[in-house]
């Protein structure tokens, strides 16, 4: 999930173990615990786009790393404020959930997340939320503010917080009905229309779980096709086809930055390959990891991918692969036309 979100999620868990015994200082320590696996980006700023593809989301969001950290973490704490009568273990407690929550609530976006980093670098997904869902962040924010602003030995203090846990975490448990409903829906479309599937995954809609994307692939090619559960379930669905290419990846075969994108993309990938002057290449090839969409593709815009990356040689020899700029932006029409179709407002 986005950073603001864990921000508030770990202070709201600092909040709830600590709060009544140290006030604000629990929540802020809750929150600064609930971004720490989120500084692996910073390794980004010296790593090369391989390394870090792997890494981003590796062993810090790893179930392993919360009992590591938290010990340590306590130690400073411990330190810092060395008049507050808080039991070592407390802040043991505080910091192994408010660091473990972080990589469970991100275990349902679509990324991927390495939960038994180093054991196995499988990124683990459920897909049911967006990485920014407001239906999410909201509540439990406007309930922790709430709370925080009572006294720490008021009971309504611990009684909103946990509101605004217990609001977000039924959001959680309905995403997963939903997906279930939206990817039922679309699977059985396809089958209908007589698409043959080998597999197939459901992504949620920007910002909601309320839209979902079917992502499948058959044989020879991938279909995509947007559903809202407000939609009428016998709603003909259009399926957009994506022929599967491998044209351009001849030169990059076995390199270690073609793997590490396939790996990254679960095999849910397409490539294109763009004429160009280059004397050492006749073409620009393109890597699109289909699992984060389009831009605009709950509006029929198949064509500006969010995760594209160009392959390439760099200075000293090497393939390597950096993201592609997106050449298209999206403007307030776009966002009603997103919000029509994920509570099926169209005409």
């Amino acid at each position: 999930m986005d950073s603001i979100t864990q921000i508030v999620l770990g202070a709201a868990v600092g909040e709830l173990i600590a709060g009544k015994k140290i006030g604000y200082k629990a929540a802020l320590w809750g929150a600064f615990a609930g971004t720490i696996p989120d500084l692996d980006i910073i390794a980004g700023l010296w790593q090369d786009p391989i390394t870090y593809l792997s890494f981003h989301r590796g062993f810090s969001h790893s179930i392993f790393f919360a009992p590591i950290m938290a010990p340590l973490l306590a130690i400073i704490a411990i330190y810092i404020h060395k008049k507050e009568l808080l039991p070592y273990r407390t802040w043991i407690n505080l910091f192994f959930w408010a660091l473990l929550t972080h990589p469970l609530l991100d275990l349902f976006t679509g990324y991927g997340t390495q939960l038994l980093n180093p054991i196995s670098n499988y990124g683990f997904e459920i897909n049911s939320i967006f990485i920014i869902d407001p239906l999410y962040t909201i509540p439990l924010l406007i309930c922790l503010i709430v709370g925080l602003r009572k006294s720490n030995t008021d009971i309504k203090r611990t009684i909103w917080v946990k509101r605004g846990i217990y609001i977000s975490s039924l959001y959680l448990i309905l995403s997963l009905g939903l997906k279930y409903y939206g990817h039922t829906i679309i699977k059985n479309q396809a089958i209908d229309q007589g698409i043959v599937i080998h597999r197939m995954m459901s992504i949620p809609g920007p910002f909601t779980s309320f839209l979902w994307r079917g992502l499948i692939e058959t044989e020879d090619a991938f279909y995509q096709a947007y559903y809202s559960v407000f939609d009428d379930p016998s709603k003909e669905l259009i399926f957009y086809k994506i022929p599967k290419s491998n044209v351009g990846l001849e030169l990059f075969e076995s390199s270690r930055a073609l793997e590490t994108l396939k790996w990254f993309s679960k095999g849910f990938y397409t490539i294109e390959s763009v004429e160009n002057s280059n004397l050492a290449y006749a073409e620009n090839v393109y890597f699109n990891d289909l699992r984060f969409g389009t831009l605009g593709g709950w509006d029929g815009n198949y064509n500006h991918h969010v995760f594209k990356f160009e392959i390439y040689k760099n200075e000293i020899g090497e393939i390597s692969f950096r993201q592609a700029p997106i050449t298209t932006s999206i403007n307030s029409n776009d966002f009603i036309t997103l919000l029509k179709k994920s509570f099926s407002l169209e005409k």
